[in-house]
């Protein structure tokens, strides 16, 4: 396959989406970047610009906003950048336009609440023959946009397609490995979104350096337990999508889930949060996902439950913080 000029969609204007389509301006490729907000992808289109949520960043020539999902069916690549909770409802309307050489590319990070299935299975649901990957790694879309060094990983259950799409992907800012773990690469995104709320917490509360390592340690145990009951491949956990985004996302208020932690520890709920941000943090609807999960499974994952009771049950965090060191002595694993 020729990767020469393509025609890529993205489906998602928002920050990370736009992110994307500058990163992938390369060789011929025409870039279709699809969004809600008519006001962005007439920005796109006019100024280069998109003022609302990646501003100050050109964004190329070849990139066009639209609001139509039909401009999308000569994509041989769709790029999905939509917020977890909207995902089924946007695939279920792009299904008229979907045809089966297309390869569709998670970008997103989460799990669908109302189902709590992973992404790449509600996809499957909608469009059973369709080709799937996951993109996935520390990557903050300003980071990413500036062409800062930043390296992430691909993955995809055919092989080929992972190659081609690391290809694609690949630039001299922008490295790409590729893997076979599609499910690992998905979940590890999404647990360590809930452990950067628990980071803020910590951060916010100035409980230290000691603290927050061990959160990152303890935290990493979590997201290997949950993706391994799941068949995930535990050297997945300890590779960009697993310990790299989690080290990224844990330690820098360009995360919205660390800010959303910060914010946390300050005494704020969850309806003012939301209110206070543009958009909202995937680890707050997935923290009571994946304690649902973790119920059901037999899984033992005390931080990431005790940032559910924090953020839904009101727990105090200082008697939460206390009991999770109170609990019963054990071997390291």
């Amino acid at each position: 396959m020729s990767l020469k000029s393509q025609n890529i969609g993205i489906l998602g204007s928002g920050a990370w989406g736009t992110a994307l389509a500058c990163i992938l301006n390369k060789e011929k490729n025409k870039i279709i970047l699809w969004g809600y907000e008519k006001q962005v992808s007439e920005q796109i289109n006019k100024i280069k610009i998109n003022k609302i949520f990646l501003p100050k960043i050109r964004i190329p020539k070849n990139v066009y906003g639209t609001n139509d999902l039909k401009d999308l069916t000569s994509c041989k690549f769709i790029f999905l950048c939509i917020p977890s909770q909207f995902i089924e409802k946007i695939i279920l309307q792009f299904k008229k336009y979907y045809k089966k050489e297309m390869i569709i590319v998670i970008c997103s990070k989460g799990i669908v609440h109302n189902s709590k299935k992973l992404i790449s299975e509600i996809i499957k649901k909608i469009l059973p023959k369709s080709k799937i990957a996951v993109l996935s790694g520390p990557s903050f879309a300003i980071e990413v946009a500036k062409k800062l060094p930043t390296a992430v990983t691909v993955a995809s259950a055919n092989k080929k397609d992972a190659k081609t799409l690391a290809k694609l992907i690949n630039s001299k800012s922008f490295r790409c490995y590729y893997s076979s773990d599609i499910i690992g690469v998905q979940l590890g995104g999404v647990i360590k979104n809930i452990l950067a709320i628990a980071s803020g917490i910590v951060e916010s509360q100035k409980l230290g350096a000691n603290a927050k390592a061990a959160l990152l340690t303890r935290g990493l145990v979590e997201m290997k337990r949950i993706g391994i009951a799941y068949g995930a491949k535990e050297s997945t956990f300890y590779g960009l999508s697993g310990l790299g985004d989690l080290t990224l996302t844990c330690n820098s208020i360009l995360s919205r889930n660390f800010t959303t932690g910060l914010l946390v520890g300050k005494g704020k709920k969850i309806k003012q949060i939301i209110k206070l941000k543009k958009t909202i943090s995937e680890g707050i609807i997935n923290s009571k996902t994946i304690f649902n999960l973790s119920k059901q499974k037999g899984i033992e994952m005390p931080v990431c439950e005790s940032i559910y009771k924090i953020l839904y049950k009101n727990y105090k965090i200082k008697e939460t913080i206390e009991k999770i060191l109170s609990r019963k002595i054990k071997q390291e694993n």
